[in-house]
């Protein structure tokens, strides 16, 4: 018996026990192990049991009180992602729709699996494209009023400053330039990265908004003010060293701020436009990577690897989400601060800054229901948490959820969002409401070893920015902070566990979808699933409860 001859016998005993449920957890892992390093060693050797083997071992609930289950059903999915791009398999948009159709109703440990399964296809991306090296920047000494002559080209403008800002508006209160200084050393590299970005993205992004446009002297972007600055100007600005360029129109009109200003249709609009153009640009490999500053935990940001940032897929607790959406980096003109773009060379990294761009949509449409009253917050003097449920309007929250996904995929795969993925996000929208529109998570620790790395005159301001009263010994004990609200207690899960979800179907299906793409196929069409039998309900899936499935 040739070993070719024995594999096949072996491949075929192992696919009749997964698909028949003769095997325990280890062995069902085992046997999944083995049809994977199969069709690796024999691609040609693979046939539709093998896909079936493998697709039953996720849809089965058999092993659901295994605590290693997601490992089981991570190689599974795995294994099918890599049959799925081998180029000499015949069924690829069959899997992959499998698998989506699959995902679209799973939810837990083997949502999970499906979607990192699916996140990892391979997209090609553009050549990387930077700024280069601007580390080694040196400004062009000006007076304000080159800087204000340029802008304004000769007109009158009165001055007013908005944080390191110095905004030169016109007749109508219109802004028609801004100063944009540094307030550090290392802020004048990332000012220089944002003027490349804001130059190349004039020059052609196929995203169809307008952009500022930025200025010019003698060849050189950055410059030095070498005298004094008009009114209040901050204490945190870094040797007057600043970019300026000419804002379009709406740049500083914020989406959330002045709720009942818009129109709902106007509304809607406006992210829209956004959508669309970052997921136009992300095809292209240029991600805006903060829409608005996302924390798991902004005291820990001194002494933890990530700085406290948010990672999604670990679903933890969100800190101060309110206070995060104050300025969106997103306005009635579209993205703005594009200092926080990056072009990323590596399609892995696309899943979650896609899943992070959609997380900062919805926080930003939740924040735009509480400005409606921004003085309801927190808890009143017995404890009570405030509630603000009355402030939402389910129907536009559904509308404006549904309109930003479909929109960024379309822009992001240059195709309609696939019919078979159904988007009823009404379950969703009512537990958002219902933990954004509740101050119940307010407070967080201060631990002594945040304290312990922090000199005295920064443990003392740390806590005088926070409305913390004096008197506290730094080092001496841990101190609770009312800083909220946040989602989800300190240390603890994220509040609502159906976002994570939601980000872990849409974040997949949008890379599912450019891998088809890609690929000359139709992206996710039910009919291609159903030609290898994967199509009708999923026998022994256990009835989930999907927030976008």
């Amino acid at each position: 018996m040739t070993p070719a001859v024995a594999h096949t016998e072996s491949r075929l005993r192992t696919e009749a026990l997964l698909t028949d449920n003769r095997c325990d957890f280890t062995a069902a892992y085992l046997g999944v192990k083995y049809l994977d390093e199969h069709a690796r060693d024999f691609p040609g050797n693979v046939t539709d049991e093998t896909i079936r083997a493998l697709t039953h071992i996720l849809k089965t609930d058999r092993f659901n009180r295994q605590k290693q289950v997601f490992f089981l059903f991570s190689e599974a999915a795995d294994a099918l992602v890599r049959l799925a791009t081998e180029d000499r398999l015949s069924y690829t948009a069959h899997i992959i729709s499998a698998l989506v159709e699959m995902m679209s109703r799973a939810s837990g440990k083997r949502l999970r699996a499906l979607s990192q399964a699916l996140g990892q296809l391979p997209v090609t991306l553009p050549d990387r494209e930077t700024p280069g090296d601007t580390g080694g920047v040196y400004p062009l000494t000006v007076t304000l009023d080159t800087l204000i002559g340029h802008l304004c080209h000769g007109k009158p403008a009165q001055t007013s400053w908005k944080g390191r800002s110095l905004l030169l508006t016109g007749e109508h209160n219109r802004v028609i330039g801004v100063i944009k200084f540094a307030n550090s050393h290392d802020n004048i590299r990332e000012l220089a990265r944002e003027i490349w970005w804001m130059d190349r993205l004039n020059r052609g992004c196929g995203t169809g908004i307008q952009l500022p446009r930025p200025l010019q002297i003698k060849g050189s972007t950055i410059f030095k003010v070498n005298c004094a600055l008009p009114g209040d100007a901050p204490g945190i600005l870094f040797d007057n060293v600043c970019i300026a360029f000419v804002p379009c129109p709406g740049y500083y009109d914020y989406p959330n701020m002045h709720p009942g200003r818009w129109t709902e249709d106007r509304l809607v609009s406006v992210f829209s436009k956004t959508a669309a153009f970052l997921g136009r640009a992300a095809r292209q490999g240029i991600i805006h990577t903060a829409l608005i500053p996302l924390f798991h935990n902004r005291t820990q940001q001194g002494r933890r690897n990530d700085n406290g940032a948010y990672l999604w897929e670990h679903g933890g607790r969100l800190d101060q989400w309110l206070d995060s959406c104050r300025f969106p980096n997103f306005a009635a003109s579209g993205p703005r601060d594009f200092e926080h773009i990056i072009s990323a060379d590596d399609s892995r990294s696309l899943r979650h800054y896609i899943g992070e761009h959609l997380l900062s949509f919805i926080l930003v449409i939740g924040s735009y229901f509480r400005n409606k009253s921004p003085l309801r917050r927190g808890t009143d003097s017995t404890g009570t948490p405030c509630d603000t449920r009355d402030l939402f309007c389910p129907a536009l929250f559904s509308r404006l959820l549904e309109t930003t996904c479909m929109t960024y995929f379309d822009a992001l795969v240059d195709a309609p969002w696939p019919e078979n993925f159904n988007l009823p996000v009404s379950d969703l929208v009512q537990k958002l409401i219902h933990a954004m529109g509740r101050d119940i998570h307010m407070e967080e620790l201060l631990r002594t070893g945040d304290q312990e790395r922090m000199s005295d005159t920064e443990f003392n301001a740390f806590l005088r920015d926070r409305g913390v009263p004096g008197g506290y010994s730094r080092g001496a004990a841990d101190i609770l902070l009312d800083t909220g609200p946040h989602l989800g207690g300190f240390n603890q899960p994220i509040s609502v566990p159906e976002l994570i979800d939601c980000l872990f179907r849409f974040s997949a299906l949008c890379v599912a979808g450019c891998f088809l793409r890609e690929k000359g196929l139709d992206p996710l069409k039910a009919s291609e699933a159903a030609e290898i039998g994967f199509s009708g309900p999923s026998a022994g899936l256990p009835d989930e409860s999907p927030c976008c499935n």
